[in-house]
């Protein structure tokens, strides 16, 4: 499956990476859509925790 991933300040990848297996209480979703917040684009720019300068 592709997963976004923030890997340091100012690097963003869309990686493949292995589909998690659920456990027994655990549900797997399928997503169809999603977005960025606010929050997304101050990690990217290291200006919150845990990258801030």
């Amino acid at each position: 499956m592709k997963a976004v991933r923030l890997e340091s300040i100012g690097e963003i990848f869309v990686r493949e990476v292995e589909t998690p297996v659920p456990g027994p209480d655990d549900l797997l979703v399928r997503v169809e859509a999603c977005g960025i917040c606010g929050t997304d684009r101050h990690l990217l720019h290291g200006e919150f925790p845990p990258y801030r300068r």
